[in-house]
């Protein structure tokens, strides 16, 4: 199978964490794989989508539009130019269900109000 796509993602950015839907019609939970990359702050997704059918129906098929054979995804979390401490990758679940992808990526929640009393000696 030498056909290789991206496929296509939407990304929410909830306040307790980043949401990620990847669409992967026909996808099997154990044909793909969900990696964390914490010192380059990135997700990759990849695997393979199979054509379902026994040989000789797949002989039949006459007209190919739904993306089928290797495919990987890598996406910067956060997006854009946050730093990459806010993401918890210890933390990182994801699921397949009806055709869909969906990683979540639970944000760290900053103490902004944490105050240090300094001794002075």
């Amino acid at each position: 199978m030498d056909n290789v796509f991206t496929p296509p993602v939407d990304i929410f950015s909830t306040p307790p964490a980043y949401i990620l839907h990847a669409a992967l019609p026909g996808a099997k939970k154990e044909d793909v794989g969900v990696n964390w990359d914490a010192e380059k702050g990135v997700l990759n997704l990849a695997g393979v989508v199979y054509r379902q059918g026994e040989e000789e129906f797949l002989k039949t098929l006459s007209k190919c539009e739904r993306k089928v054979g290797v495919f990987e995804r890598t996406i910067k979390l956060p997006p854009g130019e946050a730093g990459k401490e806010e993401v918890d990758g210890g933390m990182i679940t994801a699921k397949l269900e009806d055709g869909v992808l969906v990683v979540t990526v639970p944000r760290i929640e900053k103490e902004w109000t944490e105050v240090k009393r300094v001794e002075i000696v």
